[in-house]
């Protein structure tokens, strides 16, 4: 949702400007709360299937963590953007948005009775290098998507990577005379995937997105 507040500018004039405003904190938990009080992996899934991170639902990540729901909004960008088309009045009948006609790229994801099978569709999504069918209507999207799918890709790679080491550690039985890796960040997989990577490819958009206000300085996050 969104609220409109009635702020002065500089030269004291009222202008109007539109703000997200985050709503059902009634439905939110504290993350040190999940992990002690909530261990089943069924208790971390929120959300719509469609829409929910691929690890919680096939399991391989129990803990919900901050960048699932990046990965969760991702989602919700692409749908809109490959599945929806904006009409105008003079286009359609009323304007607006509506499904669009034809074969949809993810329809398969609303239609899938188990989680197992979700999930492997999304993994396999960050893989393919295809590029992205999206609406008209949604073109100025193309490169936020691509990026945020690229930084993905590259962290789920990172984590594979990290994952394939410690397993070689252990049939080497410890005995490796190279240091011990470093504990991988998985709250941003490893630096790939973080609040910076969903939100600083949006300096660069084109378009009539161009000039979104960014309230947001990476360099100055922790």
């Amino acid at each position: 949702m969104y609220r409109i507040i009635r702020q002065k500018n500089r030269k004291g004039v009222f202008e109007e400007k539109i703000y997200g405003v985050l709503t059902d904190f009634d439905l939110a938990s504290w993350r040190d709360d999940l992990k002690k009080d909530f261990t089943q992996t069924s208790q971390q899934r929120t959300g719509t299937p469609p829409y929910m991170a691929y690890g919680l639902l096939d399991g391989s990540e129990p803990l919900h963590l901050y960048r699932h729901d990046l990965e969760s909004l991702f989602y919700i960008m692409l749908i809109l953007a490959t599945h929806y088309e904006i009409k105008t009045p003079e286009e359609g009948d009323k304007g607006g948005i509506r499904l669009r006609d034809g074969e949809l790229p993810y329809r398969r994801w609303f239609n899938q009775p188990l989680y197992a099978d979700l999930a492997s569709f999304k993994r396999d999504s960050f893989s393919n290098s295809q590029d992205l069918d999206l609406s008209p209507a949604f073109e100025d999207f193309r490169d936020w998507l691509w990026d945020l799918r690229l930084s993905f890709r590259h962290g789920i790679r990172a984590k594979e990577n990290y994952e394939e080491s410690i397993a070689e550690r252990r049939r080497k039985g410890g005995r490796s005379k190279k240091k011990a890796a470093p504990k991988f960040d998985d709250e941003t997989l490893g630096g790939y995937f973080d609040y910076s990577a969903l939100i600083d490819p949006v300096r660069r958009l084109k378009g009539e997105l161009k000039g979104l206000i960014i309230r947001f300085d990476s360099s100055l996050s922790v």
